[in-house]
């Protein structure tokens, strides 16, 4: 047989036992504090900071786009949780969708709204390029960015008469140097066509096709070449549709004229 405790003992183990107890009844407490407020919280952020219509979406910036731009870019749909919208992935869209060269969203509580602050593309010349097998045009900023044509958008006139035929992204920074060097050529530049192979060619307005290759690493070299040899070439040798000029390696230029044909019967009798 067990020996009956102390006065004492007894007491301290009921003591022992009403305080776990009160620690049982506190952590039951707070364990349903945090869950009524994570609820709460959660409800908040769900609807308690909703854009209830594209009204919310305010747009700064002389770019010509409207909010259903940006929606449709997004894709939100109203009503839209505020905190479900991640700035820094709207920007991604925008920029990737939409005719702006920097985009930045900020999101406001007080009432719930998207601001958004857009950039606009300048555009400095025209361009096509294919697209799924179709011929799209569009036109390039200065740093041979596409931008597209929307009917939604009002776009200004590009900076230049220039067309860019085959735009390809894997050629955007070549397009954005001859662009910017496009004051440098005797005569102004036309066209710059990227070919299927990646080869690039130019006209101007007072010569043939000039004929560039596909070595990025020597363009800087081949626009010098142009510039020289426009200066110290006769006039009668670089004449469009007169063959063309075969920079491939500016070190060693080629001029190609075109074959003429003797008339049979101007030809020398044997």
């Amino acid at each position: 047989m067990s020996r009956p405790l102390s006065p004492q003992r007894a007491r301290r183990r009921e003591l022992r036992q009403r305080k776990r107890r009160e620690l049982g009844v506190q952590a039951w407490r707070v364990a349903i504090c945090l869950l009524l407020g994570s609820g709460l919280g959660w409800l908040l952020l769900r609807h308690g900071w909703t854009m209830d219509s594209i009204d919310r979406i305010v747009i700064s910036g002389d770019t010509g786009l409207r909010a259903e731009q940006v929606a449709q870019a997004g894709k939100l749909s109203f009503p839209q949780p505020l905190f479900e919208v991640s700035p820094a992935e709207l920007e991604r869209q925008l920029l990737r969708d939409l005719p702006v060269q920097a985009a930045s969203i900020e999101r406001r509580l007080h009432p719930a709204r998207l601001e958004v602050h857009l950039l606009r593309q300048t555009p400095v010349a025209r361009a096509t390029r294919q697209q799924a097998g179709l011929r799209e045009r569009g036109m390039v900023d200065a740093d041979g960015r596409w931008i597209p044509l929307s009917a939604n958008s009002s776009m200004p006139m590009p900076l230049s008469a220039i067309t860019v035929h085959g735009w390809r992204l894997s050629q955007r920074l070549a397009i954005a140097k001859l662009l910017e060097d496009r004051n440098r050529f005797q005569g102004k530049l036309q066209t710059i066509t990227v070919h299927p192979d990646g080869g690039i060619s130019l006209r101007t307005s007072n010569t043939g096709r000039i004929d560039l290759g596909q070595d990025r690493g020597r363009l800087n070299e081949q626009i010098d070449a142009i510039v020289q040899l426009r200066r110290t070439l006769p006039p009668d040798l670089l004449k469009p549709n007169q063959g063309y000029l075969d920079l491939t390696n500016p070190d060693r230029p080629e001029l190609q004229l075109p074959v003429t044909t003797v008339p049979a019967s101007e030809a020398p009798i044997p």
